[in-house]
């Protein structure tokens, strides 16, 4: 009987809209992590260094074109559906409306992205490398993840993310043995994320049954326009996310990207921890604007966060040697130990950013923080690379100073407008 009561309990919880999210986002984080742990260490034995800092020095500069593409709306999008969940005509408008927006991006990032490849002699001689990752923004572009996190619905986006991951990492292990077979890795991630997007095309206008029209070029300006302003703030992350890799590539080549990466990634994969939660708390949030519920995720997060530093900060070179299959070196091993310090601050300040000071009303001065932050990442870059003191070690630093910068900016917004 006790079981039975106990069983009913769990499942009276998974039915809250909420608790079922959190769990599709801790899912879909489980497969983020998951593919990469397996497929990584294998690209990086089976390419080298040489050609895995290539790989990932064309990631890094895809990136500036699907920021370009999202143009804000995975924010934007999500605050605007979850506020209009009981008017399903404002709804249907706004997603024709971003998605033929969204598309016309997409064409003049092709148009960009094809004058850089043509007029510079570092991209024009892996010209088709370029163009084959340009299938990624192609899936991404028909791909709405604001539209499901809007709705509330994020199984969803775990199941879509489960077909686009499955897609882009299984058939490496198939099509690449050698250095010189590092031409398939964006195919590979160009199908995944194809079919993905195809998939919720589908589900959103044959499942959902949401209406695919043409709208108004006012309605496309508006959801725009509505976008602008936090597309600001995700292009300014852009800078100092991306532009790292993308800096080290052109000043000291794919080798030394290689081992930057290495480290990058790991990194990454740890600050990404965050994202079920900020996933989940931003529309709900943007509904209910619940201070005291936020205030009791933010402190529990914040205390795991800072014991899982401890532990994988002593762990730290077991870590990056057993991820890299034994390939990193020094610069990564400390590389990796010096970007976890900036876990510190960028955790804590994602989660005061848009869960809280956007959805309380504050959205202009959550994106503040992230152009000034930005701002100063890309200043000291200038000055690094004036000095030629461009290396690993000095942009790791970079990268912890910029989080604490833009946490520094956060928690005094938190001081000046908030109820916490």
């Amino acid at each position: 009987m006790a079981k039975n009561k106990i069983w009913l309990s769990l499942r009276e919880k998974l039915e809250i809209p909420m608790v079922s999210n959190f769990f599709s986002m801790v899912f879909l984080q489980g497969i983020n992590y998951l593919m990469p742990l397996i497929s990584y260490p294998y690209l990086i034995w089976t390419l080298g260094i040489d050609r895995w800092g290539i790989v990932n020095f064309a990631w890094a500069f895809i990136q500036y074109f699907i920021i370009f593409t999202d143009f804000g709306f995975n924010l934007s999008g999500t605050k605007y559906i979850a506020q209009h969940r009981d008017q399903p005509d404002k709804i249907n408008l706004f997603l024709n409306s971003a998605f033929i927006g969204r598309i016309g991006l997409g064409v003049l990032s092709f148009s960009i992205l094809a004058i850089l490849i043509f007029s510079f002699r570092h991209f024009r001689e892996e010209a088709l490398f370029y163009l084959l990752y340009f299938g990624i923004i192609v899936g991404n572009v028909m791909f709405p993840l604001w539209f499901f996190q809007g709705m509330e619905r994020m199984k969803y986006i775990a199941v879509f993310n489960l077909i686009a991951k499955s897609l882009s990492f299984l058939p490496m292990f198939i099509f690449i043995k050698a250095p010189e077979h590092y031409i398939y890795v964006p195919v590979c991630y160009s199908i995944g994320y194809i079919i993905a997007g195809l998939f919720s095309i589908y589900f959103i206008y044959f499942k959902i049954r949401m209406k695919w029209f043409i709208p108004s070029f006012r309605s496309i300006v508006f959801a725009l326009k509505d976008s602008s302003t936090y597309f600001l703030s995700r292009a300014s992350v852009s800078l100092f996310t991306y532009t790292n890799t993308f800096i080290l590539g052109l000043v000291c080549g794919n080798v030394v990207t290689g081992y930057y990466a290495i480290a990058e990634r790991l990194f990454q994969a740890y600050d990404g921890l965050i994202q079920p939660f900020t996933q989940v708390l931003f529309p709900h949030m943007s509904r209910t604007q619940d201070v005291g519920f936020f205030k009791k995720v933010f402190k529990r997060v914040v205390i795991i966060n800072v014991v899982l530093f401890v532990i994988v900060l002593l762990l730290s070179k077991w870590i990056v040697m057993i991820y890299s299959s034994g390939a990193a070196n020094e610069q990564s091993i400390l590389g990796f130990r010096i970007l976890m310090f900036a876990g510190l601050f960028s955790i804590p300040s994602v989660m005061i950013g848009y869960p809280y000071l956007a959805a309380l009303g504050h959205p202009k001065y959550a994106n503040w923080t992230v152009i000034f932050s930005s701002l100063f990442h890309i200043s000291v870059i200038i000055i690094l690379f004036m000095i030629n003191q461009i290396s690993i070690t000095h942009i790791a630093i970079l990268v912890v100073c910029t989080h604490l910068t833009m946490f520094s900016l956060r928690a005094y917004g938190v001081r000046k407008f908030s109820r916490l």
